[in-house]
This record gives C-alpha cells, sequence and structure tokens, in this order.
C-alpha cells in the first residue's frame, strides 16, 4: 500500500538473491492489477547457481515501464519475485523505492549560480 495515489515516474529496486522481478500496480478502489514493470533479470542464470552478487541496486527509469500503467494514479504494488536456477537459497528483496511523476505545475528548481 502506497501513501497516496499519483502516477509512477521510476522504481529503485535492491535485490538480495532473486532472479527476476516483475512489478504490477493496483488500485484500492478495485480492479485488476496492471503490469508496470514486465519480468527483468536482476541476476543472470550463472550468478544465480553460483549465488554471486546477490545484493545489487537496479533502476528502471520511465523507459522501462509500461506507458499505459505508468500514467495512470496507483495506491499499490505487487512485488512478484522468482529465482528458478538455486532453490537452496533464501531470496528477497532489501528494498523497493517508488518515485511519482514530477507534479506538471510546478517549475523545476534553479540551479545555483
Amino acid at each position: 500500500q502506497l501513501g497516496g495515489s499519483r502516477p509512477i515516474h521510476s522504481l529503485h529496486i535492491g535485490n538480495d538473491g532473486a532472479a527476476f522481478v516483475e512489478v504490477l500496480v493496483g488500485s484500492s478502489a478495485g480492479g485488476d492489477f496492471q503490469v508496470l514493470l514486465p519480468s527483468a533479470a536482476l541476476m543472470s542464470p550463472s550468478e544465480s547457481r553460483a549465488g554471486a552478487e546477490p545484493r545489487r541496486v537496479r533502476l528502471f527509469g520511465p523507459d522501462s515501464l509500461v506507458k499505459g500503467p505508468a500514467q495512470g494514479t496507483w495506491d499499490r504494488l505487487r512485488v512478484v519475485l522468482s529465482q528458478p536456477y538455486c532453490q537452496s537459497r533464501p531470496f528477497g528483496l532489501s528494498f523497493i523505492r517508488v518515485f511519482a511523476a514530477p507534479e506538471e505545475d510546478k517549475a523545476p528548481p534553479e540551479a545555483p549560480v
């Protein structure tokens, strides 16, 4: 559950051993969840089997997100993780940061002189 209902601009995902992540968005008002971030690799098959580099951060900007759902307003996320290459180790996320789209009526801050 997110704090408010806004369009989603980008995601930062901290991995902890998962091979793939998919992010879906929904509304507390109801309706089906929609795919915001299609399944994306967080680790390669060889890294997964060896347990190498299980903790890294991936940044998903506006170009990585599905356009239709990214422009809608959402207040719920469903994160689907998988690790098909190594079932002997636990996996998950260390964090996920969701960034809202910038408000159009606000001017960008001026650069210092």
